[in-house]
């Protein structure tokens, strides 16, 4: 995963499918500026060659914010990820309204950024700038589960890097 080890090196990279490893940057420390987030900043530089071709880019809530979706936009590149509930950005009327399992909140900025809390077992916050808050029927174990279409592209987008994550664990750099 992207956690740092006990050397605290932490390894960032950029997947395709269906598991390959394109772009990678070893982190041991400080390096973000006081005006762009150290997730912002690993996003623009790996993804910098795929950026101005019209890709998609999934993130998890470590990178997530609605500044990179706003960065990335004006690279004609979309944003699709889980983002955490307390980045400043975050619609406060998003954040704080209590949903009931299946229920969607959500906002749009004005620079078309969407912040989608959906409830399933626990509060979901989704941040798209390619998605409004559709829902789509999934089968899910047999059932059909109504989800909105974000949270389903997201889990399709993810694969490769959870692919990479599931390969690199069974060897030990170190070694």
């Amino acid at each position: 995963k992207n956690k740092r080890d006990r050397l605290s090196i932490k390894e960032f990279k950029l997947c395709i499918p269906p598991c390959y490893k394109i772009a990678l940057k070893i982190y041991a420390g400080k390096e973000a500026s006081a005006e762009t987030s150290v997730g912002t900043k690993i996003v623009m530089e790996l993804g910098e060659p795929f950026l101005d071709c019209g890709r998609t880019l999934y993130v998890d809530n470590w990178y997530s914010s609605v500044e990179l979706a706003e960065q990335l936009k004006t690279r004609q590149t979309h944003l699709v990820g889980t983002i955490r509930s307390n980045r400043k950005s975050n619609p406060k009327d998003v954040v704080k309204k209590k949903l009931k399992k299946g229920e969607i909140v959500s906002k749009r900025s004005d620079t078309n950024v969407l912040i989608l809390k959906w409830k399933d077992k626990r509060d979901l916050y989704m941040i798209s700038t390619k998605h409004t808050s559709e829902v789509v029927e999934n089968f899910v174990r047999g059932k059909i589960v109504k989800k909105p279409k974000v949270v389903v592209d997201y889990n399709t987008g993810k694969t490769p890097i959870d692919l990479s994550d599931q390969m690199c664990s069974y060897s030990n750099p170190l070694r």
